[in-house]
């Protein structure tokens, strides 16, 4: 998960800042197919990028650690894994946009990387932060992600958000349920966004600029 927030706020961050300093900008912003869906391929393939990482883990665990892996519900463990990639793929395309309306996208980068590593979930469960941070982690679509994929891959887990004291099968629904809603919210916002950062580059020609 690391791995995969990672590609996602650095390579998807600055899609559209790689664009102008390639000098391809104008090309991407005149082509038919929207600016947003140009990146949103880029977002995708840059979180599922992130995955050989776990990859990479996983063979140290076992041939370096004599970690014996095992999965408690491979199924739900893949949509999961699919749905959170997507969810961090989302929040990729605000961070795109966001990035290229302001000034300081480097600091926001390098200032946003590891507190949303923690505040995620994605180091340890969220269960172990202040319990005033929890607000902040519940409304990131990765949080509920790790969870399902943390309730899906061992059976003695447990659930660290609202369900608890429910069935891992319906903890992980629910996860799910809530993370395909927070990430429509993404897509909305990155679609207002994208369309903010499509009239400045029209309108002023100064997005293309080095």
């Amino acid at each position: 998960m690391m791995g995969m927030w990672g590609n996602t706020i650095y390579s998807s961050g600055f899609a559209i800042e790689f664009e102008k300093w390639q000098g391809t900008l104008e090309e991407v912003i005149a082509a038919p197919s929207k600016l947003m869906h140009v990146i949103t391929g880029r977002a995708i393939s840059n979180a599922f990028f992130g995955l050989t990482n776990m990859i990479a883990i996983l063979i140290i665990a076992v041939a370096g650690f004599r970690v014996s892996l095992g999965i408690a519900d491979p199924l739900m463990f893949a949509v999961s894994l699919l749905l959170t990639l997507l969810s961090v793929s989302a929040l990729g395309l605000i961070f795109a946009s966001a990035f290229v309306l302001s000034r300081s996208a480097q600091a926001l980068t390098n200032g946003l990387e590891t507190p949303l590593y923690i505040v995620s979930g994605s180091m340890f469960p969220i269960a172990l932060l202040p319990f005033w941070i929890h607000p902040a982690a519940y409304i990131l679509g990765p949080t509920w992600g790790v969870d399902a994929i943390r309730l899906a891959t061992s059976a003695n887990y447990v659930s660290s958000s609202f369900w608890a004291g429910m069935s891992p099968g319906m903890a992980i629904f629910l996860d799910l349920t809530v993370m395909i809603l927070i990430t429509m919210a993404y897509v909305a916002i990155a679609t207002v966004l994208f369309k903010l950062v499509e009239r400045r580059a029209r309108i002023t020609g100064t997005m293309v600029q080095a």
